[in-house]
């Protein structure tokens, strides 16, 4: 089992998700911008001397779920403070980017970390992100296919030309190349869409997965993406050592397990109601018909049946080192190899996060090593 620290960059300060209903916030953390960027850059620092294996950040926009909407300039920093881990976005929301400028930023962060990049690569969820860039949230599996066409063969040709649905141009050289040939390994979001996972099988990629995808996704798809992936890897002539499947996990190791739900209860229902905020819109309309999203109606964020199903730390492993380690042996038996903690639910602090870190690394880790 390898080991990731996964931080999210979630500001809660405006709670805009209760602007409209009668509710009152239970996490009245106030966080600056300035604290957070500083907090994830010391957390890198502190995985690489705890021997964590990769980190990661997230990419989003325009809501306090999370405040990194620059993720490969934040990545850039990242690398310059580190020497020894892979580093990633977990994931790049490859239609919101211009391919080829998107290719360049990734390789040039591959050749200053020296080789350590893995890319995190997904169509994205929040339809109002969408909205405000001007792009169909319904053509977001294609624009990510094209995309993620465009920067591979940028990684790996000397010149190229495209003529696609979304880009079209002449023959070009686009540098600079990765350092890792063919291109940095890559690893697919995936939480609800069995069509997304045969995108995955279909080119090698590696699969990046939140709790959702332990779930039904609908009542006509497999149960559990995860089973579907590999088998469907295997089927292809994979080596079942090869294949690669990261989960997240909201994560907080405390010496007991109440010091650890009783600091985390009321940050995971701030993050709960701002998922379901921020995921109703593309639910509803996937009820009635939008394209690529038809798993989606039955989205464990919402569903109350898959809520109670899923359990109220359903997708955490959080209390003592016995029984945060107990969490992963269950993933690791579903033939997860890659465990990704999401470290700053709900606008924890470095103080906070550092102390969960360090008794993870002393206490959990050594037992999968």
């Amino acid at each position: 089992m390898k080991f990731g620290a996964f931080f999210v960059g979630q500001r809660p300060q405006l709670h805009e998700q209760y602007d409209d209903e009668h509710k009152a916030n239970p996490n009245p953390v106030s966080r600056t911008d300035v604290e957070v960027y500083e907090d994830i850059l010391k957390g890198a620092e502190l995985a690489e001397e705890l021997g964590y294996d990769s980190v990661w950040i997230a990419e989003h926009a325009f809501s306090e779920h999370s405040i990194i909407s620059s993720p490969h300039s934040l990545l850039a920093a990242i690398a310059a403070r580190t020497k020894r881990v892979k580093i990633g976005v977990a994931c790049t929301i490859v239609p919101w980017h211009a391919p080829i400028r998107m290719a360049q930023d990734l390789a040039t962060i591959d050749i200053i970390s020296g080789g350590r990049l893995v890319v995190g690569a997904g169509r994205g969820y929040q339809k109002r992100e969408f909205d405000i860039y001007g792009i169909d949230i319904a053509e977001s599996r294609e624009r990510f296919v094209e995309g993620m066409d465009i920067a591979i063969k940028a990684w790996t040709e000397e010149r190229f030309a495209y003529e696609g649905k979304f880009f079209s141009f002449p023959e070009v050289m686009v540098i600079p190349k990765p350092v890792q040939k063919p291109h940095p390994p890559i690893m697919m979001a995936v939480t609800h869409s069995p069509e997304s996972v045969e995108i995955a099988v279909s080119n090698r990629w590696g699969l990046f997965t939140v709790g959702s995808s332990f779930f039904p996704a609908s009542p006509d798809s497999d149960q559990n993406l995860i089973k579907l992936y590999r088998r469907r890897m295997i089927e292809e002539g994979v080596a079942p050592e090869d294949i690669e499947i990261a989960a997240v996990r909201n994560v907080y190791v405390s010496p007991t397990d109440q010091e650890a739900i009783d600091l985390l209860t009321p940050r995971l229902e701030w993050a709960g109601d701002m998922g379901k905020f921020l995921r109703r819109p593309v639910s509803e309309m996937a009820a009635v018909g939008l394209r690529g999203y038809e798993n989606y109606v039955r989205d464990p964020f919402i569903e109350p049946d898959l809520l109670a199903e899923r359990g109220k730390e359903g997708m955490a492993a959080i209390g003592s080192p016995k029984k945060v380690t107990a969490a992963i042996r269950e993933l690791e038996d579903s033939h997860v190899t890659n465990f990704i903690s999401y470290l700053d639910a709900g606008g924890l602090d470095y103080g906070q996060v550092s102390s969960s870190m360090r008794l993870f690394a002393e206490k959990v880790i050594p037992n999968f090593r």
